[in-house]
């Protein structure tokens, strides 16, 4: 799946995002079955970002689009990456 999100860098908004992601919607608890077998524990949503993407402007102006998710120390932070995993979330309702 992917999810679009305006990147704000040094106060301003630079480029828009593309978030490439899994998304596990989770499962509800079942206490237990109709048939009167134990039922399941559920668990929660979840997503896994396996790519951010950015167009940039290289060195003779021409545009390219990295992933700059292995560049988290350099473009955004693990905070940052938290940020947007939350974000995605709340928008599939978690």
């Amino acid at each position: 799946m992917r999810y679009f999100k305006e990147w704000e860098k040094y106060g301003k908004v630079n480029n828009v995002l593309t978030i490439e992601y899994n998304h596990e919607p989770g499962e509800e608890m079942v206490h237990t079955e109709p048939n009167g077998d134990p039922g399941t524990p559920g668990y929660a949503a979840g997503i896994e970002i396996m790519a951010i993407y950015v167009t940039l402007k290289d060195e003779n102006n021409n545009q390219v689009t990295v992933d700059i998710l292995p560049l988290t120390d350099e473009f955004i932070t693990e905070g940052d990456v938290e940020d947007f995993e939350e974000e995605i979330l709340n928008y599939h309702g978690r």
